[in-house]
């Protein structure tokens, strides 16, 4: 199989960080500045802070345009993602742009960087702060194959990425104690926001650090939240303009993969007397019940037709407001509809 070095099929770039201590390089700025943090998924189209024109051109960052792959080179590395806006990034981050002869897809390079995550930290272990300079990234080797051959391994890789949905449940023991809590700063979400669906209202917040730590049980609008002990099985989409924060030990939280299923489709599968019947049968706690294990959560089974028609579903059901006749009908109901 013949390789060929990074360099000789991509542009090269670093980023850079403008003057914190000059306010003209940020405030009301819009220009997108990717940091890692940002780099959630396999898409990138949104950044936590933006600069301004006077930071970009006073400083050693570089506006990159769409399409760009983005490379993590420091702290975190070998993370990558694929910017759908333009934007410039801080120097932990580098900037791979597709030469035009390359008879690489983009997608395809993506996925290669991916698989060789372990083997870049492994090779970063050695260097002090845990890092890959540009040099070194340049000499990466890639190998290439016939554009038929990206195509399929994409689609594939594509199929298997967009079955993954991110399951959780809130932390148990003494991880979140009392102590913690403040009158403000990061949301702590509780059964009471599933069970009423009301986000205007937090009895418990934590610091910065705390939330931090916790990263693992974070939610943003968009996620699901379940109850999961006494009241069982209410389910609710968090709403965009709710505050970022953590569950507490009473909730389960599911990212949904937008890709392949509708947030309000799913909650009305979920709402169906079946899928409750499945979760009260296998609850546990002797008087009050509880969610069963995550394994048994996860072997759930849910109608999964094409998005469009998912989207098509949720929006008459909003429209007419159906929402009672769904939850006391079975998934039959569902399926008349949606087939």
């Amino acid at each position: 199989m013949e390789y060929v070095k990074l360099e000789e099929i991509c542009t090269i770039v670093s980023g850079g960080t403008p003057s914190r201590s000059k306010p003209n390089y940020w405030n009301n700025g819009n220009i997108p500045w990717i940091k890692i943090k940002d780099m959630k998924s396999k898409y990138i189209d949104s950044a936590e802070e933006f600069i301004t024109e006077e930071g970009l051109n006073n400083s050693s960052t570089k506006m990159l345009k769409r399409d760009t792959i983005l490379y993590s080179i420091f702290a975190t590395l070998g993370e990558v993602g694929i910017l759908k806006i333009d934007a410039c990034t801080n120097q932990a981050i580098a900037g791979l742009s597709l030469k035009e002869d390359s008879n690489i897809l983009k997608e395809y390079l993506y996925y290669y960087l991916k698989s060789k995550k372990k083997d870049v930290n492994n090779l970063g272990r050695g260097v002090a702060q845990n890092n890959i300079n540009l040099s070194l990234l340049r000499k990466f080797k890639i190998p290439v194959i016939p554009l038929r051959q990206q195509k399929k391994i994409v689609e594939v890789l594509d199929i298997v990425s967009s079955d993954k949905n991110s399951i959780k449940r809130g932390p148990f023991g003494g991880a979140l104690k009392k102590e913690d809590f403040l009158e403000d700063g990061y949301m702590v979400y509780e059964q009471r926001h599933a069970i009423h669906e009301d986000f205007e209202y937090a009895k418990y917040y934590v610091s910065p650090e705390k939330y931090e730590s916790m990263i693992g049980f974070k939610v943003v609008p968009g996620d699901l939240i379940i109850s999961c002990s006494g009241t069982l099985g209410r389910i609710a989409e968090v709403p965009m303009g709710a505050k970022e924060g953590i569950i507490n030990q009473a909730l389960l939280k599911i990212s949904l993969n937008k890709d392949i299923m509708n947030n309000q489709f799913f909650i009305y599968q979920f709402r169906c007397k079946e899928i409750q019947d499945m979760l009260f049968g296998i609850s546990r706690g002797s008087g009050i019940a509880n969610m069963p294990s995550m394994n048994e959560v996860k072997a759930f089974k849910f109608i999964c037709p094409p998005l469009e028609i998912q989207n098509q579903f949720a929006s008459f059901v909003q429209e007419i407001d159906k929402s009672r006749l769904l939850n006391n009908h079975s998934l039959l109901l569902l399926k008349s509809i949606i087939f």
